[in-house]
């Protein structure tokens, strides 16, 4: 596309002459996910309307009422650092006439509320923590204060409830999880757990109920209980099929025992009658594979279509990425920001998104390199050449002349004492390459000649 205005009427490009029609299609699938996302969320199904407006945006990344609402359900569910990310890439694409400028004035301009989501995401990885230690009764502390500061945190009350599971108090875990459902009705997650509650609680001894005579099950909002007996609609081809037998056989057996002299005759119409059928029933076959061929060319369309849609989309992702570095950065977390870098493919970016990548890097770099440097000569001094070669890795992978060649040195050295003498020689064949003349040099050739000399 050459970005230049077109008409609903129009077929084709006035400007370059491309074809609109499967462009138009994508256009519209993406406004069909956005409102089948927009009935979900009117009926509290987050997880499924977030679903629908994701599809959305891969079909059509600059769909904006897809983005905002995305970033609402997000803000809904207490995704807050989420659904800034969506709202900011939305008044990127569109800078005016934008709720999403509202949406996220609203956030910034409140200290008291940036303060808050600040604490909820410390307090939400604290608790984390302690689940990883094993102190689950701290845990359950630190998520309490969570809620009380973000009641609509689905995530928190699913840890809730997996902490409760955990000390065996069911009962406080399915009110947990009703609270989540309470925020998101289809959660598969919460849906889940709660399967698994009923499931422990049938199977402990004592705690399983009579089986029920009916069938129930979730519609929305709604219990649907429906007795197992219930009458089962058929097809309505397989009802027309058995009216007829049906009918057929009563005639024919009346024929049979009032008049046997024309059983010959109806057997003959029977055998006709299946034939007829067996006609139809051909042709509809052949309509249904003609039908099934469209579909299968449709989808393959569809199919393609998503793929481009996907490839557009890619610098979105980058986007993401790319705040989720600054986050990190800024909570001196550089380490953690360098990985986040190492994974964007600045070239998708804009001018404006790379002179933000670089300067990221930049500080990131300077930072994490001096943490890693630091922390890869501890672990050599202690032995811990494993945890050595992790920490030099990640800076040669990078910048290999870091410290004039002395990140290199000591990244073959680890290596070496770690046990992977072939890798440690390619580091000291570098270190002599690069580096002739140096200490580092005539130490690396000494060590090489001992490894070739094995």
């Amino acid at each position: 596309m050459c970005n230049e205005p077109i008409a609903e009427e129009d077929a084709v490009c006035m400007n370059c002459g491309t074809d609109l029609r499967l462009y138009k299609r994508i256009l519209h699938l993406s406004n069909s996910y956005y409102n089948a996302g927009l009935y979900k969320a009117r009926v509290r199904d987050m997880t499924g309307a977030a679903d629908c407006l994701r599809q959305s945006l891969k079909l059509n990344k600059k769909n904006i009422d897809a983005r905002n609402l995305l970033g609402l359900i997000y803000y809904e569910t207490g995704e807050t650092v989420q659904a800034l990310a969506q709202w900011v890439i939305s008044t990127n694409y569109q800078p005016k006439k934008n709720i999403a400028n509202s949406y996220l004035n609203e956030v910034q301009t409140n200290n008291t509320k940036l303060d808050l989501v600040d604490q909820t995401i410390k307090k939400f990885n604290q608790a984390l923590l302690y689940c990883q230690q094993g102190s689950e009764d701290l845990a359950i502390i630190q998520l309490k204060k969570v809620l009380s500061m973000s009641p609509k945190l689905v995530k928190g009350h699913q840890l809730m409830a997996l902490l409760y599971m955990k000390g065996e108090e069911y009962g406080k875990a399915k009110k947990a999880l009703r609270r989540a459902q309470l925020l998101d009705t289809n959660n598969t997650r919460t849906l889940n757990y709660m399967k698994e509650i009923i499931s422990i609680e049938k199977n402990r001894p004592g705690g399983g109920k009579k089986r029920s005579d009916n069938l129930t099950y979730q519609s929305g909002n709604e219990l649907i209980i429906q007795p197992t007996d219930s009458y089962r609609e058929h097809s309505a081809f397989y009802t027309v099929i058995n009216i007829f037998i049906g009918l057929a056989v009563g005639v024919a057996l009346m024929w049979f025992l009032v008049i046997p002299a024309r059983t010959q005759n109806i057997r003959s119409e029977l055998n006709k009658t299946t034939v007829d059928m067996g006609d139809q029933i051909s042709a509809k076959t052949a309509q249904v594979e003609q039908l099934q061929k469209q579909l299968d060319e449709v989808q393959q369309q569809l199919d393609e279509a998503q793929q481009s849609a996907e490839d557009q989309n890619s610098g979105v992702d980058m986007y993401d990425k790319l705040l989720d570095a600054q986050s990190l950065s800024e909570e001196g977390k550089n380490v953690e920001a360098r990985a986040v870098l190492s994974e964007i493919n600045a070239t998708v970016l804009s001018d404006k998104g790379k002179a933000l990548y670089n300067s990221i890097s930049a500080t990131v770099d300077t930072e994490a390199f001096k943490e890693l440097y630091a922390s890869g000569q501890s672990s050599y001094d202690s032995g811990d050449y494993a945890a050595a070669v992790d920490s030099l890795k990640q800076i040669i992978d990078v910048d290999d002349t870091y410290d004039n060649g002395g990140a290199l040195y000591l990244y073959a050295r680890a290596l070496h004492r770690s046990g992977d003498t072939d890798t440690a020689a390619q580091m000291y064949q570098k270190v002599i390459d690069n580096y002739g003349g140096t200490k580092n040099a005539t130490d690396s050739q000494r060590y090489l000649e001992e490894i070739q000399a094995q």
